[in-house]
């Protein structure tokens, strides 16, 4: 690299300072990741803008903890500190003040030695995946805890309930000598209640003095049984739910004639339009589909494949969108030039070898373009029949026929290209896009 543009990204790039990660933690930003090693203290020549910062325990056995992560807009030479709390395996910056960062921007040339440069040639592929990311879409879809864990983080919304019998006459018997229709202020004052358990298809409880007997508490009523939940209700922790757009309930509005429900059951647009008219623009749906794609790639959070797959799916089938928003579909299609060579390999090929959405939305948008070509741009249908002549020499998908059921791929087998080989993206590639 030119030493005086190294020079000048040192200067003008963002400085990532973390304290007290230990050594083997992997770590990554963006698209790149390393096991730490003892002298590591962050990441230099930052480039400004959206970053995603990582990172993973790793134990003695050499075990990788689930990923965590976070976003960040890095402006010019800004200098971010984050430390790094072994008890709770996480990057905190409670303990961050101002006087702590300028002492460290005063230092920062005798930290270099211990900072990594950011892998300035993976920067032009990373912002081709997040370029309509802006710091108010980001802050409208993240977490509002701010952290992206790739482990749903759950809460209880009940209490644990233990089984409860009730007597005939009303009154409760439990397995605890607190519930138990003879209180333990009742009993022998040495008596060990903690160590009450009922008898089996008695009417019994066993517990024990404090001197080792036994002692037997009859109940004279028979008992009747009232189950009990035994496991708490789990949902997702307040503050920790990604808030993407929610898709309606029905893609048809209230008191649709047959004619539309027949209609928006196969074409989209409704949905779409719903999700459209809660945020200030059309190309916020692209921010959706860029971040949910990312947090799955790089945070390998599931939700992040589940909206990006329903909202790729549901703006493929969108024909009536394609002609109220030609420029929208004009980008669209980038997004998705870059976004399909970066799908992992092994999930490829799993959706191409049993239910390959992807085929099959595809062939949907180039349907929906092709059959209305008359009222679109013609740079969009150039585009569009370039983009469908690339994936089909690349996978050798057969994009011009009909499914033959739910999500049914046509895939051409050939000897030189298999069906489920992925193929990093030329500029020749790059070429069919951007013109």
């Amino acid at each position: 690299m030119d030493p005086e543009l190294v020079q000048q990204m040192f200067e003008e790039g963002g400085t990532l300072i973390l304290l007290g990660m230990p050594a083997t933690t992997e770590f990554g930003i963006d698209l790149n990741s390393w096991n730490v090693g003892d002298r590591f203290k962050g990441v230099k020549m930052i480039p400004p803008g959206l970053h995603f910062i990582y990172f993973s325990a790793v134990s003695r056995q050499g075990d990788t903890a689930p990923r965590t992560g976070f976003f960040h807009v890095f402006k010019q030479r800004e200098i971010l500190v984050r430390h790094y709390d072994p008890k709770a395996e996480d990057l905190i910056e409670e303990d961050v003040n101002s006087e702590e960062v300028e002492n460290i921007r005063s230092n920062l040339r005798d930290l270099d030695r211990y900072l990594g440069a950011y892998p300035i040639e993976s920067w032009e592929k990373w912002i081709s995946l997040t370029q309509y990311i802006s710091s108010e879409e980001l802050e409208r879809m993240i977490p509002k805890s701010g952290r992206i864990c790739s482990v749903i983080e759950l809460a209880s919304v009940n209490t644990w309930h233990r089984t409860v019998k009730r007597s005939e006459s009303g009154s409760l018997i439990s397995q605890a000598a607190s519930e138990s229709s003879c209180s333990a202020n009742q009993l022998d004052p040495g008596l060990q209640t903690d160590d009450m358990e009922q008898q089996p298809g008695t009417s019994e409880f066993k517990t024990h003095n404090s001197d080792g007997s036994s002692l037997i508490i009859l109940s004279s009523e028979p008992e009747i049984a009232e189950p009990k939940p035994v496991m708490p209700e789990m949902i997702p922790k307040e503050g920790t739910e990604f808030r993407f757009s929610k898709f309606p309930a029905r893609p048809y509005r209230d008191g649709a004639t047959p004619s539309e429900v027949t209609r928006y059951s196969l074409d989209s647009s409704y949905s779409i339009r719903q999700m459209i008219a809660k945020v200030d623009k059309p190309e916020s749906m692209l921010a959706e589909l860029q971040l949910a794609f990312i947090c799955f790639l790089v945070g390998q959070v599931w939700d992040g494949w589940e909206h990006w797959r329903r909202l790729l799916s549901d703006l493929c089938r969108a024909e009536e969108l394609v002609k109220q928003y030609p420029e929208l579909y004009n980008k669209f299609l980038s997004i998705l030039h870059f976004q399909i060579y970066e799908v992992p390999e092994d999930l490829f090929i799993d959706i191409v070898e049993s239910n390959n959405f992807l085929a099959s939305a595809l062939t949907a948008l180039f349907a929906n373009i092709s059959d209305n070509a008359a009222a679109l741009p013609l740079s969009l249908v150039k585009k569009a029949s370039r983009f469908k002549a690339h994936i089909t020499n690349k996978f050798k998908w057969d994009l011009s026929v009909e499914d033959e059921g739910e999500d049914a791929p046509v895939i051409v087998e050939t000897e030189d290209l298999s069906a489920n080989e992925t193929v990093e993206p030329s500029s020749t590639d790059v070429a069919v896009l951007t013109s």
